[in-house]
């Protein structure tokens, strides 16, 4: 999914907690983030501060659990997963990730996709 006609929706620190966002709410301890895929809420994202990544703070819907999950600039420059634009992505939306150990044993985001809503009846 490209959504590259929307503007991109990540906050600066500073701006997530003039927001009223809480970031050290959330874990990025690669001891309790868990790997798999799953459905996680996508509560904010801020850009990191000293690499070339987006922060994404999420909140798993099975556990209520709160995590931050990194995601990097790819070697074209982009911060595109499997088509969709991670930097464009609207907060509050349901989304599947699916997070792997990388060779570090960190957390790592390797699939991301918008969940359809629910239809109303």
């Amino acid at each position: 999914m490209n959504t590259n006609h929307t503007p991109r929706t990540v906050l600066t620190y500073r701006a997530a907690l003039a927001a009223g966002h809480q970031p050290r709410e959330y874990s990025y301890d690669k001891d309790i983030i868990p790997t798999g895929e799953y459905h996680v809420i996508l509560d904010f994202m801020t850009w990191a501060m000293k690499l070339p990544a987006v922060d994404l703070y999420c909140t798993i819907r099975q556990t209520n659990q709160r995590i931050r999950l990194t995601f990097f600039l790819d070697k074209e420059r982009s911060y595109l997963l499997h088509g969709t634009d991670v930097t464009r992505l609207p907060f509050g939306i349901p989304l599947s990730v699916q997070v792997e150990h990388n060779t570090n044993g960190n957390p790592t985001l390797n699939k991301i996709s918008r969940l359809q809503a629910a239809a109303k009846t």
